[in-house]
């Protein structure tokens, strides 16, 4: 569900950029279509003041005339505007200079050139601005059309990002129930594997006491590991890793038996563990990068029907560790193989294999536990074929 809100999110964000875009050139055309009646309607007031004065005036002294036309020119129209008058020669250098105001004729609109009587080359210009009041009084009403759809746009994102907060602590608030649920069988589990380890298991029974530890290291892994659990979902402390030194060769071997004795008499089960690194140590967590792999050893079981079989190959790659978990299963389709690691996703959530529904959550671990180790896990998968997940850890060693 916050998958398919992320999805319709980002569609509702394209849609409303794409409409803002479209709005702002609007508002864009429209200031230049507003800019362009404004200097045909300034050009004309200019051409009939000028008409009126007697531009032979200006020699020897042009103040009077300048002072008289923008006295004219600031009567003719009720906008707040700015002029700026100047007398050039023919080799263009400014002969004089006057406005009210310092204005920079470089962002003014410049009106035609009036010859000066009597004085060839030298030309009368007249530069003006071009006022907000006349843009807003002309076009307030799309103006303001543009300013809703930004705060639409905005508040839309504000209310987005609020849902999708809101549902993912009503997801982790639902989680952490599942996790304070199983906090009693677990204990149960426990006691009852420990008593019948101690009243109904013969000494000699090793098959017999090998399942019994195996559900109460099973039962531990999940309290300790639901509690890490708890803090990753809730977001109130990154993955903390702790490495240490062990036999990675042995304990993948074992984490290999523990499923054959968890699949005991279920499935026609085929494990096989491919060791090709000279080192057998790896300075990794020994408990979180072993319970990754343990994940992608449940998934594999339980997505590859009723012959399963699972292999895991480790090798070393450029001074990288790759460990590798390759299973004949159903796959996964290409266009889902970029979601499969985002928290809740799932894969097939409208037919769970065989019944068994996950959470979503198993993959997302697996990959926070990679990252935490510094390293990258990458997926090859076809429908029918089966898939490979391959985790790559540079730092694997002890310095």
């Amino acid at each position: 569900m916050k998958h398919d809100l992320r999805i319709i999110g980002y569609i509702t964000f394209a849609i409303f950029i794409l409409l803002w875009i479209n709005q702002l050139f609007s508002g864009i055309k429209l200031y230049e279509n507003e800019k362009t009646q404004w200097k045909i309607h300034v050009d004309s007031i200019i051409d009939n003041n000028i008409k009126a004065l007697s531009l032979s005036d200006i020699h020897p002294d042009p103040v009077p005339t300048f002072v008289q036309l923008d006295s004219l020119l600031h009567g003719s129209t009720h906008y707040p505007v700015h002029f700026v008058i100047q007398q050039i020669d023919s080799s263009g250098l400014e002969l004089f200079h006057y406005s009210r105001n310092r204005e920079n004729t470089a962002k003014m609109i410049h009106a035609k050139a009036y010859p000066i009587a009597d004085t060839p080359g030298e030309v009368l210009l007249v530069h003006y601005n071009f006022p907000f009041a006349y843009l807003l009084e002309k076009s307030w009403q799309d103006m303001l059309a543009i300013v809703a759809l930004t705060l639409l746009l905005v508040f839309g994102l504000l209310y987005l990002s609020h849902a999708q907060q809101h549902l993912s602590r009503l997801q982790e608030q639902m989680i952490k129930q599942v996790v304070h649920d199983w906090k009693t069988p677990l204990s149960s589990i426990s006691t009852l594997a420990e008593l019948v380890e101690r009243k109904s298991i013969a000494p000699e029974d090793e098959q017999g006491l090998k399942k019994i530890h195996l559900i109460q290291e099973e039962a531990n892994r999940l309290k300790i590991g639901s509690q890490q659990l708890l803090k990753t979902l809730s977001g109130l402390a990154h993955l903390q890793i702790n490495r240490s030194e062990f036999n990675l060769k042995d304990e993948l071997l074992a984490l290999l038996e523990k499923q054959r004795l968890a699949n005991h008499g279920q499935k026609d089960l085929q494990l096989q563990l491919r060791y090709l690194v000279e080192s057998e140590t790896a300075y990794v967590s020994h408990f979180y990068l072993l319970g990754a792999i343990q994940n992608l050893l449940d998934n594999a079981v339980k997505y590859s029907g009723k012959a399963p079989h699972v292999t895991v190959i480790c090798y070393q790659k450029r001074g990288t560790l790759v460990i590798e978990v390759r299973d004949n299963g159903v796959g996964i389709p290409k266009k889902q193989q970029k979601h499969i690691f985002n928290k809740y996703y799932q894969v097939n959530k409208g037919e769970p294999a065989h019944g068994k529904k996950g959470y979503g959550l198993g993959l997302n671990y697996v990959y926070n536990v990679v990252k935490a180790h510094k390293g990258k896990i990458t997926v090859n998968s076809t429908p029918g074929k089966g898939s490979t997940f391959t985790i790559y850890i540079s730092k694997w060693r002890k310095k």
